[in-house]
């Protein structure tokens, strides 16, 4: 049986996102990556579902990282500054990546073909479940691209000197 697969939005024009490249090369060494994040209004994520992080707003466009849900949302002050100040609440997961590039591996034109273009990858909030045989044909192409990607360089050591 095949797990939910959920789609989980950066938009660089909301959020910069400062240590992307630290935690490329955090996850490289160690093999995965914690993170919290926001699952808006979603409330049907479950521990174990697959995650696909995607790049909005600002191109590139498209998949930039993958990994497993680890908790349930849980209700918080929104991560926007402005409506927390107004009382808004969001949902936050626990992401466990094992994947996260500085750019997108699987791009916008790649979801613009088949069996892809018929979905809205321009998601307006974290947590959009993606159907079954498309979220399996996206781990096809996103174990494919991963093979072929550079693996993240992994932070220069320091010298000693003596």
């Amino acid at each position: 049986m095949l797990v939910a697969t959920h789609l989980f939005a950066w938009n660089p024009a909301l959020w910069s996102w400062p240590t992307l490249r630290a935690d490329a090369r955090a996850l490289a060494r160690r093999g995965h990556l914690d993170t919290e994040w926001s699952a808006g209004r979603t409330r049907q994520l479950e521990p174990g579902s697959r995650a696909f992080l995607v790049r909005l707003g600002v191109p590139p466009k498209g998949l930039f990282g993958a990994g497993t849900v680890m908790t349930a949302p849980v209700e918080r002050a929104h991560w926007r500054k402005d409506k927390a100040a107004a009382g808004a609440t969001t949902g936050y997961v626990m992401l466990r990546l094992d994947a996260l590039y500085e750019t997108p591996l699987v791009t916008f034109d790649d979801l613009a073909c088949a069996p892809f273009a018929g979905f809205r990858w321009g998601i307006r909030q974290s947590g959009v479940r993606l159907p079954g045989a498309l979220a399996e044909a996206l781990e096809a192409l996103w174990a494919a691209r991963c093979a072929l990607a550079a693996p993240t360089p992994a932070a220069p050591r320091a010298r000693r000197v003596r």
